[in-house]
């Protein structure tokens, strides 16, 4: 035989369940907006190492292959690119569909789409680097910033003379990395 619980103990009422999901609710909109500026944040730093990288590559590529190596930058209304490709200076860019466009003499050898919707962009302030083929040194040096759209996340990499790669934030919007100068 089952015993009946007291009057007001039988399980939650209406009022209860509407009060607990109103509480939810609140939380969850709370902690939304924070979860996607960490996915933002962290999207700016794995972007951020693939072009630290994609940099490190063109200077390493440039010495095994005795020739120069370019990185090349740019902008678009749908998106932004940068592009690592032999011959001469202009011979290859990324067009506005996010694919590389090479003349005869010139090859792709990678190409970065950053296309509008990820919110997030890679722009430098040089159209572009060429690493030389015997010293792995770049000319001209420049900086490479990678941030989000809003510019509330930034992340600057510094291109020395021998090729080498600094970050910093100009922002400040990440503690690891030291304050640009």
């Amino acid at each position: 035989m089952s015993k009946l619980a007291p009057k007001g103990m039988q399980g939650l009422g209406l009022v209860e369940c509407l009060m607990y999901c109103a509480i939810l609710g609140i939380l969850l909109g709370k902690a939304l907006p924070a979860m996607q500026e960490l996915r933002l944040r962290q999207r700016i730093q794995g972007l951020a190492e693939t072009v630290r990288t994609d940099v490190m590559l063109a200077r390493g590529e440039s010495i095994r292959l005795g020739e120069a190596v370019h990185v090349r930058f740019n902008v678009h209304a749908t998106g932004t690119c940068y592009l690592l490709h032999t011959g001469a200076s202009g011979a290859c860019a990324c067009n506005s569909d996010g694919l590389a466009v090479c003349s005869a003499e010139a090859q792709s050898l990678k190409l970065h789409w950053i296309p509008l919707e990820l919110r997030a962009s890679v722009k430098a302030n040089v159209p572009s680097m060429a690493f030389s083929g015997y010293r792995g040194t770049v000319s001209p040096t420049g900086s490479i910033d990678i941030a989000a759209t809003d510019r509330k996340a930034t992340i600057r990499h510094v291109v020395s003379l021998a090729g080498r790669v600094r970050s910093c934030t100009p922002d400040g919007s990440f503690r690891r990395l030291n304050a640009c100068s």
